[in-house]
Formats: C-alpha cells, sequence, structure tokens
C-alpha cells in the first residue's frame, strides 16, 4: 500500500508523503504517522528541533478544511521566516496539504512535498484527493486506524517508528548490518528491534515479517 501510494504521489510531480488518519493531536502527524515514505531519521529530527509546536503547516492542517497547494517563497510573503528557512534547508520547494477530519473531532492529512523546482497544476488537488480518500478506506480495512481491527496491519500498528522503518527496509531485503548504517543505530539495536518486530507481528521468520508488510 504504501508503494502504491508514493508511485500516485509521484505521478503528481510529488516526491515525499505523509498520511494522518484518527488522531488526537496534530502533533501524532509526525510522531505516528498513519503512513508515510519520511525516513525515521526525519521524522526524529522535525520534532527534536520543535517544528511540531512552531510549523504553520502543521497548524493549517489541523484547523482548516479546504487543501492548499503552495510554493516555498509563499511562507517568506507570510512572514514565517522560520518555516521558509525550513524548507530551503531541506531542499523543499513546495507542497500540497489537505485536512482529513476523522469521526469524534479526530485529526488527519495528507501532505505532499515536491524536492523538485517544478510548478504543479491546480488540478493536482482533486487527484491527491481521490488517493487520500481511497488511502484512508484501505487503511482502515487492514486496520491502520483503529484497535478494533485484526490481521497484519493492526500488528504492525503496535510498532514503534523506528520499528516500522525497520521492518521496511527487511522487507526490502536489507541485512542487519546494512539497516544499522541506513537508521544510524548500532547493530545490536537493530538485531533487539528485529526481534521485538517478529514478536509483536506474531511470525518466526523475516520472511514472514516482510511479507506481512508487503501485503499493506
Amino acid at each position: 500500500m504504501q508503494a502504491a501510494i508514493h508511485e500516485a504521489v509521484r505521478s503528481l510531480g510529488f516526491d515525499s508523503f505523509n498520511l494522518a488518519f484518527e488522531k488526537s493531536a496534530k502533533r501524532e502527524f509526525m510522531t505516528e504517522p498513519t503512513l508515510t515514505n519520511w525516513s525515521y531519521d526525519d521524522l526524529v529530527a522535525y520534532e527534536r528541533d520543535g517544528w511540531s509546536d512552531k510549523d504553520p503547516l502543521l497548524d493549517y492542517a489541523a484547523t482548516s478544511t479546504g487543501p492548499l497547494l503552495w510554493q516555498r517563497p509563499g511562507w517568506k510573503s507570510r512572514n514565517e521566516m522560520g518555516y521558509y528557512e525550513y524548507l530551503k534547508f531541506n531542499g523543499i520547494f513546495g507542497g500540497l496539504t489537505i485536512p482529513l477530519q476523522g469521526d469524534s473531532e479526530k485529526l488527519g492529512a495528507l501532505t505532499l512535498l515536491s524536492f523538485g523546482d517544478r510548478p504543479h497544476d491546480p488540478d493536482v488537488l482533486h487527484a491527491a484527493s481521490i488517493i487520500a480518500m481511497v488511502a484512508k478506506s484501505r487503511a482502515a480495512a487492514i486496520g491502520l486506524m483503529s484497535g478494533q481491527a485484526s490481521g497484519g496491519g493492526i500488528k504492525v500498528r503496535s510498532l514503534s517508528t523506528l520499528q516500522r522503518e525497520i521492518l521496511k527496509w527487511v522487507a526490502n531485503g536489507k541485512s542487519n548490518t546494512e539497516i544499522a548504517l541506513i537508521v544510524g543505530q548500532s547493530k545490536r539495536s537493530v538485531d533487539y528491534h528485529v526481534i521485538e518486530i517478529l514478536k509483536k507481528l506474531e511470525v518466526g521468520s523475516r520472511a514472514q515479517a516482510a511479507a506481512i508488510y508487503g501485503s499493506l
């Protein structure tokens, strides 16, 4: 599912996506995203640098209802110089955010980012909204949104952000030594987390864990 969303997002001219559904607070968009292709290191750095408390786009996602298609210079003109510099430092040229309000006052949003200096046709708003709705339906069906669901989806949901990142690389055929280098952890730490992943997914091998990840 993650690979399919990434491919759909790329077809619209974007490079990165973050999907969050049924969250109680805006901070959870980044600390516990439902589906994302942000790396573990990027998510940790975002939180460590305090952007959950000062990101104007995160505020927009949590409080607005309509989509926002934006380019980096727009934040400068809004007197959001700190965010403008953050985008510039990370090579982000533009993006699209679609708020996705859930049931019982829960929050959600789809945010797409572009690392290339290219304009986006306003028609992408409709296409991205469809991607978000389909992803939300699929996430609910496989248990990524509710603890009431069963199967592999809810088991993956029980993993920490780091463990999900490790599982992704396990599914891509990387060894623990390679994963340690990718995620910036010691091999001993990765060895431990792989054992925990297998326990949480209730499987006996890396291949079975990879199969569960591949089914999402």
